[in-house]
């Protein structure tokens, strides 16, 4: 076994035990009050060894996804959740089989989110700790890629985020160069994206790959012009590829979201932007003139157009509507910076929110000048308005919020909303939530 799989399968031992553990620490702590209410503790008893077979079970049928490379927090939570869900069900289950009495409904209620709770923080923090591993060079895979680096952008993208795991050794224009340097390093993956000029003489590749025990993987080059996504659908009595995956054509997934939408809006507004417009109202009327709200049509979903709101941040102006925010723009007040740098500039938009113009996570809705002037260079823009805009969105803790200088920086911005679009789920909006409540305190370099 090569040195980064077999690192890869310890890590998977001792993650596997810690999250053991931890299932029985939250396994005691419900055990522990229940004792305390009622003295009836059944540590180390059959209940104990019930609880630990469905653990088992529940592991083999639900993997642990932390320590995945690409694995995401969301993810994370979504297996987490699994886990302990199935985990409380079959260990009901083994204990009625036992003919041993099973806790009542609001006993299983409170083992499961105990559980839940507790492993999600221990997971998570096992995910960082491995992440740190990774970028100070340890539980690393190395790969090659041959082909152009134009073609492997996106793959390499992902590489060069530490975090991952990924170490590329090198990049190789032919077959013959990447044969050559395969028998003289250590390498444990290689990514291909040849065209169809090269492809031929990738037979001698693949065989070195394979008597050396290499993985092999395919990125698709220019001439593939499907995309990763496409989803087979059936079309009467044939079938048809969708374009692009979306979850949220799904009518429980949109209930879901926009029910989480309409509570989460209305706590805010009831609590923390109360709070907020006082102070906020006050120092704005004392620092510029001019109103506290600042609106601004732009373009919703399904090319709809709406008023979205904000706490003004600028001097009064009239290009607001025409030219986006800029680094030292003199448009931006100081007491503009500090609202624009937290994002409270962006909380009358849950109000937006509770009416059912945007969501709280989506992609983040444009003024109208930018959807028609990006519309006509970009040939995938449009496909953003699928869903709601949001308050905050999966570019946006990605790095691709604030200004736009050319084409391509509204591009890769529009490809990380698509890839948002296409790989929706409630845990992922979650992961966005608490990434950006994290960067309203640490603070954000493109706030401006």
């Amino acid at each position: 076994m090569r040195p980064a799989y077999r690192n890869s399968l310890i890590t998977n031992i001792i993650v596997t035990i810690i999250d053991w553990l931890t299932f029985n620490v939250a396994m005691l702590l419900c055990d522990a009050l229940d004792w305390w209410f009622n003295s009836d503790c059944f540590i180390f008893s059959p209940q104990w060894a019930a609880f630990n077979i469905a653990y088992i079970l529940s592991l083999c049928i639900i993997r642990i996804s932390l320590h995945r490379r690409l694995s995401m927090m969301a993810s994370v939570m979504r297996n987490s959740f699994a886990t302990s869900l199935l985990t409380v069900v079959l260990n009901a289950a083994i204990l009625g089989m036992m003919h041993i009495h099973v806790p009542g409904f609001f006993r299983c209620v409170a083992l499961f989110g105990v559980m839940f709770v507790v492993v999600v923080i221990e997971r998570v923090l096992m995910r960082h700790v491995i992440r740190r591993l990774r970028l100070s060079g340890r539980n690393t895979v190395n790969v090659i890629i041959v082909g152009t680096e134009e073609h492997a952008a996106k793959v390499l993208d992902v590489m060069n985020d530490k975090y991952n795991g990924y170490n590329v050794r090198h990049i190789f224009a032919s077959t013959e160069e990447a044969v050559t340097y395969l028998g003289q390093a250590i390498i444990d993956e290689v990514y291909i994206c040849l065209d169809k000029r090269e492809s031929r003489h990738i037979k001698q590749l693949l065989r070195l790959c394979t008597r050396e025990m290499i993985r092999v993987y395919f990125i698709p080059g220019e001439q593939m012009t499907y995309r990763q996504s496409m989803q087979i659908k059936e079309f009467g009595d044939t079938y048809v590829l969708a374009m692009y995956n979306e979850p949220l054509m799904n009518g429980a997934a949109r209930l879901l979201k926009r029910t989480f939408d309409i509570v989460f809006s209305a706590v805010f507004l009831c609590t923390i932007f109360l709070v907020a417009l006082i102070v906020v109202a006050i120092v704005t009327k004392i620092t510029m003139p001019g109103p506290v709200f600042f609106r601004q049509r732009r373009t919703g979903y399904d090319g709809r157009e709406f008023w979205c709101y904000k706490f003004r941040s600028m001097k009064v102006n009239k290009s607001a509507d025409t030219q986006q925010a800029t680094k030292e723009d003199d448009r931006v007040t100081k007491w503009g910076k500090i609202l624009r740098h937290t994002n409270i500039d962006e909380f009358p938009q849950f109000y937006n929110v509770f009416i059912g113009d945007m969501s709280v996570v989506g992609p983040r809705p444009h003024m109208l000048a930018h959807t028609e002037y990006y519309s006509k260079r970009i040939s995938d823009y449009m496909v953003r308005h699928y869903v709601r805009p949001g308050i905050t969105g999966w570019a946006q803790i990605n790095g691709e919020r604030g200004e736009t200088q050319t084409v391509d920086d509204m591009a890769r911005r529009v490809d990380k909303d698509i890839w948002y679009i296409e790989h929706w789920s409630f845990w992922l909006d979650l992961q966005i939530i608490i990434k950006t409540a994290i960067n309203m305190f640490i603070g954000d370099d493109k706030a401006y």
